[in-house]
């Protein structure tokens, strides 16, 4: 599966840099973020511990022991202005890059698919055919499909930049998710 994304050419968003990629392993949950960051290293994973997200999922997963994780984005590679500024994924990008998102997920075979932010759960849910329930503050909903549930989250780097006094809480909320749904 990993093979088939690193040759994707369908959005030309290849051509400002090859998809970022974690390592394809059987796993009990996946992140979903939006799209790819600019990489520093052919060593870097969509999500990283270097960033505020991937710093916020590394402390999840840390309280939660022996759960292996996969870490993803519904666009795999990066989306760039004219001025080479990272931007936001537009329409035809997520939908030319949905199915690498499927085949992720039919091949890791995880249990739970945490659906980072508004944009990624809408995106999902559009593709899908899914309604979600949206969040109540740190009590998240999930919807299960074809064996797996999704949930829709806050996204991390919002909590960070937004809700920080709050992070304990939305930690324990995805925290409490994990153990109920494992």
């Amino acid at each position: 599966m990993i093979e088939q994304i690193r040759r994707c050419q369908k959005c030309g968003l290849c051509f400002n840099q090859k998809p970022l990629l974690d390592t394809e392993k059987e796993c009990h949950v996946f992140w979903v973020g939006l799209s790819a960051k600019k990489m520093e290293s052919d060593e870097e994973v969509p999500l990283s511990p270097e960033t505020n997200t991937g710093m916020l999922i590394q402390k999840i997963e840390e309280l939660c022991g022996e759960v292996i994780t996969y870490k993803t984005n519904l666009v795999k590679c990066l989306p760039l202005t004219e001025e080479q500024k990272l931007r936001y994924p537009n329409r035809k990008e997520i939908d030319s890059c949905f199915e690498h998102l499927v085949g992720e997920i039919q091949v890791m075979s995880p249990k739970i698919v945490f659906l980072l932010g508004e944009k990624v759960y809408s995106s999902v849910g559009k593709h899908l055919k899914i309604n979600f329930e949206k969040w109540d503050e740190f009590e998240y909903h999930y919807k299960k499909y074809e064996g797996t549930y999704y949930v829709p989250i806050h996204h991390p780097s919002y909590i960070y930049v937004y809700k920080r006094k709050r992070m304990d809480e939305y930690i324990e909320g995805v925290e409490r998710i994990i153990n109920q749904l494992l």
